[in-house]
């Protein structure tokens, strides 16, 4: 697992050997394995687990996050079986208490989605003191979006007073074009992308990736 980088990135929603290699090659911290049957992304249990079979012969690639919206335990116990991930990510309406639980159960570190669209929206991050190892802040979308990957962005100076200590990573429509000004407003240190290193909805693009991440890691 890379780790160190002054900018950490991770590359959300692949789904091929290929898209992980480019992920590797560019430098990306993490990435995103998306378990959710109405995202373009979404990997069945024998894609996930032929995904961590090709991660598992590098030593130096980047750490398998699993996204996930409100699983039941068997069905996480599946994709951890399948992805054999270094993090869950909860994406959906999880409460604390509920993620205190899956934290117990599987024994792996969380990343908890916020998801924003006004000050309000920031208000419980404390609540995930000492649950979350990461908040990663998503841009809120419409009733009845998928629950990130859309291309939305909010407004990032909203972050400038978000309660709480966890880490976290800023998410929603980034892409090459606005990555620089995103790191200037927010000041984050980690950053994470989907549709925007990608050719048509769930088509990673290697030249996007590495543009991306090179461009991230200038700060």
């Amino acid at each position: 697992m890379k780790t160190g980088a002054s900018v950490e990135v991770k590359i959300c929603g692949i789904r091929t050997p290929a898209d992980y290699d480019a992920c590797r090659a560019a430098g990306a911290a993490f990435i995103g394995m998306v378990f959710f049957a109405r995202s373009p992304r979404h990997l069945s249990m024998e894609q996930a687990a032929a995904l961590a079979a090709h991660a598992d012969q590098f030593d130096d690639g980047p750490a398998r996050v699993a996204l996930t919206v409100d699983m039941d335990d068997t069905a996480l116990a599946d994709v951890v079986a399948a992805a054999r991930p270094h993090y869950i990510q909860l994406h959906g309406s999880e409460t604390p208490a509920r993620a205190r639980d899956i934290r117990a159960r599987f024994g792996l570190p969380l990343i908890r989605a916020i998801r924003v669209a006004g000050p309000e929206d920031l208000a419980g991050c404390s609540e995930w003191d000492g649950i979350a190892d990461w908040l990663l802040f998503d841009a809120k979308g419409e009733p009845g979006e998928l629950p990130g990957g859309t291309g939305h962005v909010f407004d990032w100076t909203l972050l400038a007073s978000h309660p709480g200590t966890a880490r976290w990573m800023l998410a929603g429509g980034l892409s090459v074009g606005n990555i620089g000004k995103a790191l200037a407003v927010t000041g984050a240190r980690a950053v994470d992308v989907s549709s925007g290193v990608e050719s048509a909805p769930g088509k990673k693009d290697a030249s996007r990736i590495q543009d991306f991440v090179s461009r991230a890691l200038l700060g």
